[in-house]
């Protein structure tokens, strides 16, 4: 008796694994635009006016919580189309690029990383924001520099 419940208990188990619905992986969105957010616009009355998906705008912006935006958040909308439910319809505002691109990096200098440095350290000798070093070589944890590495120092 024993045994036979164990083995029924494993058939179970086997067929709720077997019969688990397999999601396929949405097609990637490309950007037909952006959005910058005005006071009293939500997700989804911006949706609304470029006649795509909240859910997908959402998604396609990292957007975790679709009602917390923020005026003057730039959103980037996908060419996610799909009829939206009935509701308050904001101005669509295509703008092709509203953030100035960042300045150019030109390297005033070059800085070879030795043992004990960090970037704060570095910018701090340079006079120049950890930041714009980090955003000129590429660098996306500023915890992390290896020694031996050489930084483009880019002018104040």
């Amino acid at each position: 008796m024993y045994k036979r419940l164990s083995t029924l208990l494993a058939v179970g188990v086997l067929l709720a694994v077997a019969s688990s619905p397999v999601y396929a992986r949405p097609a990637a969105w490309t950007t037909i635009g952006r959005h910058v957010v005005r006071p009293g616009e939500t997700l989804f009355c911006i949706a609304r006016a470029y006649h795509v998906s909240p859910w997908s705008t959402a998604a396609h912006n990292g957007i975790v919580n679709p009602n917390r935006i923020y005026p003057g958040q730039v959103l980037a909308i996908p060419n996610a189309y799909t009829s939206t439910p009935a509701g308050p319809t904001c101005a669509a505002q295509f703008t092709p690029n509203p953030v100035p691109p960042p300045p150019v990096c030109t390297c005033a200098t070059s800085h070879t990383v030795a043992s004990g440095e960090n970037l704060y350290r570095i910018s701090l000798h340079y006079g120049v924001s950890m930041w714009r070093i980090a955003q000129c070589n590429g660098i996306l944890n500023l915890n992390y520099v290896r020694i031996g590495q050489a930084l483009c120092i880019p002018g104040s």
